[in-house]
């Protein structure tokens, strides 16, 4: 029986971002240690010849019955992906305070220092300067919630947090009520983009999450067996890199949602059976009512005049 056989059924019945998400990195990561242990470890230097030999002896069922165990726990843990996310983002257990105040403090140390690079020297400035400094207020801005908020304890926090705030921003649009109910009607190539991005930020976190616990079991099943703790370093710099690969992901898809808002918040009026504001003060002003609305429940105004089609 192939593997790509058993990948394959699990993608197409459970649907294609609980294959990149959960099914692949849980995969990766238990074949990781199941080669360590039919190499012998612990105890032993592993012999991979001996796992090798192994895996070339694994019965139908065998192999079926460890592809069941990998696909159990990628469907029992699929469910806490947004807290894993959470988790990355910086929101810790209490026990953890002291390590989240030493972590806002480096991310505000790298706000200010990033945040300087936005001044334009010279009288006037060059227009070199003058496009380092808009360089710098991008990349401030898909990195950073303004300067009046507390910056969040990790990277991913912060560049998350920035897509919070300026996502539909100059609408008056506050993201986090709204893109719920504006998902639905994105359509075509934006949704393709949103739905990528998002799904390679999750992939990201979750790898980056799994591989740092592979590493910690590796060390553990390795510890006496000389330099091939070294083979731990493996999944820890996978892990590294993982985490990298989500913050760039969440600031894509940043960009991609604030971009879906842009073109299809229209949408949203005609859905909603409220008629379209003619200038984006009038707009500013309604999403600000309905904003309200969604967000602590205020009810709408009765002079709001709904525009059934």
């Amino acid at each position: 029986m192939k593997l790509s056989a058993l990948v394959g059924a699990a993608g197409g019945v459970l649907g294609k971002r609980f294959l990149l998400v959960s099914y692949l990195p849980t995969i990766g990561c238990a074949l990781f240690l199941l080669v360590l242990l039919w190499a012998g470890v612990p105890g032993t230097a592993p012999d991979f010849d001996r796992a090798w030999e192994t895996a070339a002896k694994l019965g139908v069922g065998e192999i079926l019955g460890l592809w069941l165990v990998a696909t159990l726990v990628a469907v029992v843990s699929h469910p806490l992906q947004l807290r894993l996310v959470r988790l990355l983002e910086g929101e810790w257990p209490t026990l953890l305070s002291p390590l989240r105040r030493l972590a806002v403090h480096r991310q505000t140390s790298l706000r200010r220092r990033l945040g300087s690079r936005m001044v334009a020297v010279g009288d006037p400035p060059s227009p070199a300067e003058v496009n380092r400094a808009g360089a710098a207020y991008a990349r401030w801005s898909t990195l950073y919630p303004p300067a009046e908020l507390t910056p969040a304890p990790t990277s991913l926090g912060n560049a998350l947090a920035a897509m919070e705030h300026y996502a539909g921003f100059s609408h008056g649009l506050d993201v986090v009520v709204t893109w719920p109910r504006l998902y639905p009607l994105v359509e075509g190539m934006h949704k393709e983009a949103v739905d990528t991005h998002r799904d390679a930020m999750d992939a990201a976190c979750r790898f980056s999450v799994m591989a740092a616990v592979t590493a910690v079991t590796a060390a553990g099943l390795l510890w006496q067996s000389g330099w091939w703790l070294l083979l731990a370093l493996m999944p820890a710099v996978l892990s590294r890199l993982s985490y990298r690969g989500a913050v760039q992901a969440a600031m894509a898809y940043g960009a991609s949602l604030d971009a879906a808002i842009d073109t299809h918040r229209f949408a949203l009026y005609d859905k909603l059976c409220l008629p379209r504001p003619n200038t984006p003060r009038e707009e500013r002003a309604l999403n600000d009512t309905l904003c309200s609305h969604w967000r602590q429940r205020v009810p709408l105004p009765d002079a709001l005049v709904y525009s059934h089609p």
